[in-house]
């Protein structure tokens, strides 16, 4: 899987950081960057419907676990990369072994490279149903 086209989340706490991310996301000309800084405004984004194609999300942002968070976008069959600050260790973050983890500081590479390691067939999830597709 590639940025180019997408349209991307990102859960960052850190404004530079995420300033720095659509940086990223605008060099490998993705289609739109809808970034977030909480996870109050990220569960606000998940009950809007609204869509993405993939999503770059900070473990913790401001404190808080985004993980029930994520585990929402996977159920609408969005495609994550969790980032952190935090020490990255062997097997990644628990109940998410799958999902690729990339460590701060970080740049283009280590995002790309994680995006690339993602599954491109992504399901598509009814928000009126409530089901996948």
């Amino acid at each position: 899987m590639e940025l180019k086209g997408m349209r991307l989340l990102v859960l960052e706490d850190e404004y530079l950081i995420g300033l720095e991310l659509e940086r990223i996301a605008e060099e490998c000309d993705v289609q739109s960057v809808n970034l977030v800084s909480t996870v109050s405004e990220l569960l606000n984004w998940i009950d809007s419907e609204a869509e993405c194609d993939i999503a770059i999300i900070e473990v913790e942002a401001h404190g808080v676990s985004s993980l029930q968070a994520a585990s929402r976008l996977q159920l609408r069959g969005v495609p994550i990369v969790f980032t952190t600050a935090y020490d990255v260790k062997s097997g990644g973050i628990d109940g998410f072994a799958t999902v690729p983890l990339v460590g701060k500081p970080y740049g283009k590479s280590q995002i790309v490279k994680a995006v690339a390691g993602l599954s491109s067939s992504k399901k598509r999830f009814n928000g009126s149903s409530g089901e996948l597709v």
